[in-house]
């Protein structure tokens, strides 16, 4: 009997063992605009590409903070999906803060992180002198329920509604909201973008299909045209891109 309380413990802690352990989750970042028109100078006959202005494009790197000690760098290129970092469990902060700015200053942009699931966090500028120095931002589900192959994400995160047309399907669709359907891999969709004019006239803004292969997924962002005197109100950015792979099932003992 003497050995019945070393064997429940060993039981208990291979039982521990056989626990498995919750899936990392991740965030990802896009930032969407226009680069500032090309620059450039002669020096000594010789042609150097200029800087572009203090503002005119966001950060090229952030560090990512989420109210703890750790905090990792994550690039950002517009119209580019930066690579995954590793996001805590549960709800909390996300803390978004330029190359130099201390851990105790106020970030360039600080968001609450969703409960559960993989995110993709959608940044535009919105400061009212059109640079870079606010951020508008959104965050989709990312993972590969929310998103899985096969599915056609549609954002606006432009100011106005806008006509969605998707194979034989026409929807409005009002700033600020998703539009999200499966479409079968190979055929073409017809894919179609309207938005009315300063008379209120219906303009096709973009047109063209939707074409996915097996195991794809795609994010078509319609947002505010920032560049120097654009000739459209918004533009149309689509990425294409591998869906991750379904979470294994789990049986039941």
């Amino acid at each position: 009997m003497k050995f019945l309380p070393l064997l429940l413990l060993v039981s208990a802690a291979a039982f521990a063992e056989e626990k498995p352990k919750p899936p990392e989750r991740h965030v990802r970042f896009l930032a969407v605009g226009e680069m500032p028109p090309f620059r450039q100078e002669i020096r000594d006959d010789v042609r150097y590409e200029l800087e572009p202005p203090e503002g005119s494009i966001p950060p090229r790197e952030v560090m990512t903070g989420f109210g703890g000690e750790k905090s990792e760098s994550a690039p950002l290129r517009l119209g580019q999906i930066s690579p995954p970092i590793i996001a805590p469990a549960g709800s909390g902060p996300l803390l978004l803060r330029r190359p130099g700015e201390k851990d105790d200053s106020l970030p360039w942009l600080q968001l609450t992180r969703p409960e559960s699931d993989d995110f993709l966090v959608i940044l535009w500028r919105a400061s009212p002198k059109g640079t870079w120095e606010e951020a508008g931002a959104l965050i989709l589900p990312d993972g590969p329920l929310s998103a899985p192959a096969g599915s056609v994400r549609v954002v606006n995160i432009a100011a106005i509604d806008v006509g969605i047309v998707i194979g034989s399907e026409k929807i409005i669709l009002p700033a600020g909201k998703t539009f999200q359907r499966q479409v079968p891999a190979g055929p073409e969709q017809a894919f179609q973008i309207i938005v009315n004019d300063a008379a209120g006239t219906p303009r096709r803004l973009h047109t063209g299909t939707v074409t996915q292969n097996p195991g794809e997924r795609s994010l078509v962002l319609i947002y505010r045209a920032d560049g120097e005197s654009p000739r459209r109100p918004v533009k149309v950015s689509v990425q294409r891109e591998p869906a991750p792979p379904p979470p294994p099932v789990t049986e039941k003992k």
